[in-house]
């Protein structure tokens, strides 16, 4: 199945629910490398869900402290087994990636897995080349291979994932048994409205108006323009009003469900 990704719907979303508006190009650049490894993958045969994309995205924002880059493990896996160096290949298989991928086993099953983004190839190879997974594309298919084969703690996306309702809060045990699993589960449902509405779908949208505040005041800032400070003051009314006459709305300034529709048919899809 094919279908059109509006990069726009969705860094603007995720700028306005994670970020305040405030995005660096390195988080814009991080979040968006996901949904490059997520068609290319799916492009290779991979079954990847939605709700896998929304999980592991928000396993991601987790880990990393909101910064969206993969890292090293700090210290190099000095005091554990696998930050020696191997006899083989001299190389130290300590944490990298965007979630801390160890050990050699580890980097030989996702090197068997790992797609060259240039010759669309399967097998990349990490033994040899382990800090490869600093190299943002590579991570970012790392980590959802990774967890949806059960790399890390044998939990897979498929056993939390697949079901009508996805068990965001049970999912956390694919990385690390519970800890802070309802906090990275909220996260999951944000990222999963900001995929919904990449892809054109319908997501629930608050009436704003004059007083209003929160993400959805900052998402229209963002498209109108706007200081992104979540309230929705005389200034965003006037942008607002200015828009609606343009699109032959009525120009109430209130943005409901007709106004929101042709924001993003405007911004997002034109």
């Amino acid at each position: 199945m094919h279908f059109t990704i509006s990069n726009a719907a969705f860094a603007h979303r995720v700028n306005a629910v994670f970020y305040c508006g405030n995005i660096t190009n390195l988080q814009v650049n991080g979040c968006a490398r996901y949904l490059v490894a997520w068609l290319l993958l799916r492009s290779c045969g991979h079954r990847i869900p939605l709700s896998y994309v929304a999980y592991v995205l928000a396993t991601v924002y987790h880990e990393t402290a909101f910064a969206m880059q993969p890292v090293e493990e700090y210290g190099k896996g000095v005091g554990y087994q696998y930050g020696i160096p191997d006899s083989e290949t001299g190389k130290a298989y300590y944490g990298r990636g965007d979630v801390q991928v160890t050990w050699k086993a580890n980097y030989q099953k996702l090197s068997e897995m790992v797609i060259n983004p240039v010759t669309l190839k399967r097998g990349v190879d990490l033994v040899k080349k382990p800090e490869w997974l600093l190299r943002p594309m590579y991570s970012a298919q790392a980590t959802i291979l990774g967890m949806g084969t059960g790399l890390f703690t044998g939990k897979r996306l498929a056993d939390y994932l697949d079901q009508e309702q996805p068990d965001y809060i049970s999912a956390r045990r694919i990385i690390n048994g519970t800890d802070r699993a309802e906090t990275i589960a909220g996260y999951a449902h944000d990222f999963e409205r900001a995929l919904k509405l990449a892809l054109g779908a319908p997501i629930n949208r608050s009436t704003l108006k004059v007083g209003s505040r929160g993400v959805d005041v900052i998402e229209l800032q963002l498209n109108l323009s706007l200081k992104p400070d979540g309230i929705f003051g005389n200034v965003t009314q006037s942008k607002i009003i200015e828009f609606q006459k343009q699109h032959s709305l009525s120009p109430d300034g209130v943005v409901g469900k007709n106004t929101w529709d042709k924001i993003e048919s405007t911004y997002y899809w034109s």
